[in-house]
């Protein structure tokens, strides 16, 4: 059942937001939405105010109820998988070696889909900067490619025309706050991971050492939440200097358009 659960949830990650959003904003392909995109943005760029036009704000809310609908899936998915890991560990604790190697894959992949679910978390908190990375790449249009231009020239010449762009200043707000949202959810995932790691091996070292199983079990755990609290870190670190210099990040998305 769980793992019929888990198979469903996957098809879902996908199909879900796309069934469930239909109805009040339409079938967005990705051309549709890359092309919708890069006219918004050309709309802002040059509309001289800063707040967001209709287009705009559409898509943004698009983007915001996507990534919320993918939070509950992947939530659920996690929970399957968690559920999952620990009756493999249990039926390895009572049964066949093999099991060790399915409950391992199991346990790492709970712990990828937890990296979904924060990486949807932060994107419904900030949509805003998320969404500019769908921006096509080398695309045809004139008017975006020119927005895209000017947009640099204001990030990179403080003398110049377009350093003080209403629509620039409050993107570079949105992106210091995105990414300080990311370093929060990373840094306190970071803590989880490593509180998990530390009992894992206390539990090893303290526990029976004739059960041979149990302390591999808890060793194995121990390795997955360390390396993983060990990337999380890095991911909190690398988020905080991206809060710190909006420019250099948010010239890092625009290079994806």
């Amino acid at each position: 059942m769980l793992l019929v659960a888990g198979a469903a949830l996957g098809a879902a990650f996908e199909l879900a937001p796309r069934v469930l959003l239909r109805p009040p904003f339409g079938a967005y392909s990705d051309a549709k939405l890359h092309d919708a995109l890069g006219r918004a943005l050309v709309e802002y760029w040059r509309s001289g105010t800063q707040a967001f036009p209709a287009g705009l704000t559409a898509l943004v809310d698009y983007w915001y109820q996507w990534h919320a609908v993918k939070v509950v899936i992947s939530a659920l998915l996690a929970l399957v998988l968690a559920l999952l890991s620990t009756a493999l560990w249990q039926r390895y604790l009572r049964g066949r070696r093999w099991y060790a190697a399915v409950a391992t894959a199991a346990t790492m992949s709970t712990v990828f889909v937890m990296w979904v679910l924060s990486v949807n978390v932060q994107v419904t908190a900030r949509p805003q900067i998320p969404l500019l990375g769908v921006l096509p790449g080398g695309t045809a249009d004139g008017n975006l490619a020119q927005v895209v231009r000017e947009m640099r020239e204001g990030l990179t010449n403080s003398a110049g025309p377009h350093a003080g762009s209403p629509a620039l200043t409050v993107l570079l707000g949105e992106v210091e706050r995105y990414y300080w949202v990311t370093a929060a959810i990373s840094a306190a995932l970071t803590v989880a991971a490593g509180l998990a790691s530390a009992y894992c091996w206390k539990r090893r070292f303290a526990g029976d050492r004739g059960a041979t199983r149990v302390r591999f079990m808890h060793s194995t755990l121990g390795v997955i939440t360390a390396l993983t609290a060990c990337l999380l870190l890095l991911i909190a670190v690398a988020s905080a200097l991206s809060a710190r210099e909006p420019a250099a990040s948010l010239l890092g998305v625009l290079g994806a358009g």
